[in-house]
């Protein structure tokens, strides 16, 4: 394909961050490139079908934000049924081809949309003759490349040539974010926790008799879950309780109005603000993981042309619940959602597992890839990745690291190995 055009065909399904990407690409190295299509599904209720112009709208938006974008014009074409060819002629007949300037020379990428409407549109533009100069183009998901029908691969690894943000990836999708982290700083208690894991301690932390014990910290009344005011707590176990060396160096680092024990391990029964005992006990049940982690990346992979989030609160107009990514990175435009959690049986675990490579997959598209990150002991956490891959057709993408991981080294090779495979 001569990678000069002046017509973009692209196919919007419900993920339109491949056409992005291919966008993107072409903007920047295409100067010919005059005008984009937009081709949609109409959406019909009584045919069963999603329609996708939103997508569409919210994907022309973010193009017009590049700079590269100033003199490109954009067309929508409506599809009334992509299950049918005759339907899908006509109405690409009508609103595209039928419009298209004399002598144009146009490239299809039919990365997006369902495979009927793909396979159909190929057959369309192949055999008119309006156009002087036609190509067929893909963004191939396992080599991140835009591979052309006839030339085959014509770009690098695009990961290294294009960038989108992740809010921009939340936009394409119609989300909203919010960040939920706590204002407490517990910087000191991260390194003790470092400590531990460089020591190999940290199964000591959770030692069931003298460690952290999560039935300790529930809710006293029976309401279910970690107690959020110190009055929920069992004061009476509480005091019995003798913390061990690992448990008490996590609780001596802590900032002050927030230790529950004194050095000594004796509960304290001083008073506590509700919101520093609810942020307390979620950063000793495992929220120290995540905290943990994310120094980890912040100050490793910040230079790698990865962008770093963490905690994020997903919702959508409509959607009756939200949904939470502990952390995310972003590579060039590849995402990369991690789930982590101090849970080592396998049930909880898979079910974390599970949930990650959906909102990587919902998110990141076929080029998403997720981590679950977790406290399993290696036989298990080889045995739940292979679970998790065969359960979910994931193959290479998902990977799951357990507490025989967490050393700071490790930890940063293989996840790192992980997002350059």
């Amino acid at each position: 394909m001569s990678s000069n055009f002046s017509d973009l065909l692209l196919l919007i399904g419900t993920n339109p961050l491949p056409n992005l990407i291919v966008a993107k690409y072409f903007l920047k190295y295409n100067s010919e490139l005059k005008r984009i299509w937009l081709i949609h599904s109409e959406k019909r209720n009584d045919i069963n079908q999603k329609g996708t112009y939103r997508e569409a709208e919210n994907l022309k938006k973010l193009i017009q934000n590049q700079p590269d974008s100033q003199n490109i014009s954009f067309e929508f074409v409506s599809l009334s049924n992509v299950s049918r060819a005759k339907s899908i002629e006509k109405n690409l007949t009508e609103q595209c081809i039928d419009n298209l300037s004399p002598g144009c020379s146009l490239n299809l990428n039919y990365t997006g949309g369902t495979k009927v409407m793909g396979t159909h549109i190929y057959r369309i533009i192949e055999k008119t003759n309006k156009i002087k100069r036609k190509s067929f183009s893909y963004l191939d998901a396992r080599s991140f490349r835009i591979i052309d029908d006839e030339e085959d691969i014509i770009t690098e690894d695009l990961r290294d040539k294009i960038s989108i943000s992740f809010q921009d990836i939340i936009d394409l999708h119609g989300f909203n974010k919010k960040s939920q982290i706590s204002e407490i700083n517990f910087t000191d208690a991260i390194e003790e926790f470092r400590k531990l894991i460089s020591r190999g301690q940290l199964k000591e932390y959770f030692d069931i008799e003298h460690g952290y014990n999560r039935n300790l910290f529930l809710n006293k009344y029976g309401k279910g879950g970690l107690a959020e005011k110190k009055k929920d707590l069992d004061m009476d176990r509480l005091k019995k309780f003798i913390p061990n060396k690992a448990f008490l160096s996590i609780i001596k680092s802590l900032p002050e109005d927030c230790r529950l024990f004194d050095a000594t391990g004796e509960f304290i029964g001083r008073d506590m603000s509700n919101r520093n005992c609810k942020d307390t006990i979620k950063f000793l049940d495992g929220g120290w993981l995540e905290d943990y982690l994310y120094k980890i990346f912040k100050s490793s992979l910040k230079d790698k042309n990865i962008e770093i989030q963490r905690n994020r609160v997903i919702s959508k107009d409509g959607w009756p619940t939200t949904f939470e990514l502990d952390i995310v990175l972003v590579k060039g435009y590849q995402l990369i959602g991690i789930s982590c959690t101090t849970a080592n049986e396998k049930k909880l675990c898979k079910s974390k597992g599970f949930e990650i490579i959906l909102r990587a997959r919902q998110i990141g598209g076929d080029e998403g890839k997720a981590i679950l990150i977790c406290c399993a002991k290696k036989h298990d956490r080889e045995t739940l990745e292979k679970e998790l891959q065969l359960d979910t057709g994931s193959g290479s993408n998902i990977i799951v690291l357990g507490i025989d991981d967490l050393e700071e080294k490790l930890l940063l090779d293989k996840v790192q190995d992980f997002i350059s495979d």
